[in-house]
């Protein structure tokens, strides 16, 4: 059995429940007498996706797919279908540590492929990391603090890969002028 943390608002004592509220609107008698809430539970429901058992009905253009999903935001600690589908298929993963809740899962603890999970202090972050992904920047790469960078111009990077070369040429006719040198005496 699943127990859940009543959140504030929620009847949670005798007297609470007791209340008499009087006359209240009909559009919310549903939740005046619910102690659970569930009617708004089951009226936001409705709204949710549908699973759809028809392949060929996927490639409508009004269907969301696994393709249009670029990323997913969870609470951190939190595993459940949509998270382990993601690991599934690869897509990235974006937990956000401000949001508390009471799973203690340890995400880095499941099979990520390298650069897909991302685990960011809050919110803000979070955005700045999706951010990134949809610009198909690395988000490692701009984390700080940054590496460090070597500066150098091309003529420098040519001139460092040319001297050696050099060198070696220099090596190789000095030794033949030698060997010609001893032949001729």
């Amino acid at each position: 059995m699943i127990f859940f943390k009543p959140r504030k608002g929620m009847l949670e004592t005798k007297e609470i429940l007791d209340l008499n509220l009087g006359i209240v609107d009909p559009r919310k008698a549903a939740e005046i007498v619910s102690v659970t809430f569930l009617h708004s539970i089951l009226k936001g429901l409705h709204k949710s996706p549908r699973i759809i058992s028809n392949p060929l009905s996927q490639y409508n253009p009004g269907i969301l797919n696994v393709t249009d999903i670029s990323c997913l935001v969870i609470p951190d600690g939190c595993i459940g279908l949509p998270t382990l589908a993601a690991l599934e298929q690869e897509i990235p993963v974006i937990a956000v540590k401000e949001n508390k809740n009471r799973m203690q899962n340890k995400l880095t603890d499941l099979p990520f492929a390298h650069g897909k999970l991302f685990v960011v202090e809050n919110y803000w972050e979070a955005a700045g990391v999706l951010s990134t992904i949809r610009a198909g920047v690395a988000p490692s790469s701009v984390r700080r603090p940054f590496r460090q960078t070597k500066v150098s111009t091309y003529q420098q990077d040519v001139v460092a890969k040319i001297d050696p070369a050099l060198e070696q040429m220099d090596t190789v006719t000095n030794n033949l002028k030698n060997e010609r040198w001893k032949a001729e005496r």
